[in-house]
């Protein structure tokens, strides 16, 4: 008795460690790794094994920027099954990272979230951090700008104003800044916030054309001076995608 007092309490109870075989990954891609179980000081009901792929981003309210959390993606490994005391278990797992998890650049950062599903007691969680590279749809654009003279200056995970097809309460930002090619001197920056399927990317850009003469920065001044505009490629497009978007980019300029 006194010993499931304690387990419900998180004392005694069975531990969980999650070991990945690489903490690299890209959306898309696969994850593997096992689960370790660790029996407490008496059998335990585990109702399931759950694994989450986790990330922050930022919320801005009243003048301060608060942190929150965001579900990408649960997979329950197990059904229900006992562990016994001082018993040792190990599941091997293989999962598909969601095709949403941002990239870890800048301020964003990822985790995989592990936790044991006990009934009428604390549940025992594992954290590991992830080093998630961006998409290869990303990852070429990112190219792509870069030869026409844009330089990625900021990535971070902000709040979104409205829940995409995704679903999810935040998008994932990139800003590059133009310090050379043609738009040098046109834009102030570039903006860029994907989406991600299986074959293709879509991207909305928002322009930010920089201040010419007094009718340019009254615009500004109005907040006149930014447009958006969406941008749709596949892995085929790659070779020309500098093409698509400076003809993209050239139409607010």
């Amino acid at each position: 008795m006194l010993n499931k007092l304690l387990q419900s309490i998180g004392i005694g109870g069975a531990r969980v460690d999650t070991l990945l075989a690489t903490r690299t990954c890209v959306p898309g891609g696969v994850l593997e790794g096992e689960v370790r179980i660790y029996g407490g000081k008496a059998p335990q009901d585990i109702e399931a094994i759950h694994l989450s792929f986790m990330t922050e981003y930022e919320v801005e309210s009243d003048d301060h920027t608060y942190k929150r959390s965001a579900d990408l993606g649960s997979v329950r490994l197990t059904d229900r099954f006992t562990v016994q005391a001082n018993q040792e278990l190990t599941m091997p797992f293989r999962i598909t990272v969601p095709l949403a998890t941002p990239a870890t650049m800048g301020k964003s950062v990822v985790w995989v979230q592990t936790w044991l599903d006990i009934k009428s007691a604390v549940d025992p969680q594992d954290r590991d951090y992830l080093d998630v590279k961006p998409h290869a749809l990303v990852e070429g654009f990112i190219n792509a700008a870069s030869r026409l003279g844009f330089h990625l200056v900021e990535v971070d995970s902000e709040k979104a104003a409205y829940r995409g097809a995704n679903s999810l309460p935040f998008v994932q930002e990139f800003e590059f800044k133009p310090y050379g090619g043609e738009f040098r001197g046109r834009l102030d920056e570039l903006e860029a916030v994907f989406q991600i399927g299986e074959t293709s990317a879509n991207v909305m850009l928002q322009v930010d054309r920089r201040a010419r003469g007094l009718g340019g920065y009254l615009a500004e001044s109005m907040g006149m001076d930014e447009s958006y505009v969406g941008l749709s490629y596949t892995q085929a497009d790659l070779p020309r995608l500098d093409a698509m978007l400076a003809d993209t980019v050239r139409r607010f300029c």
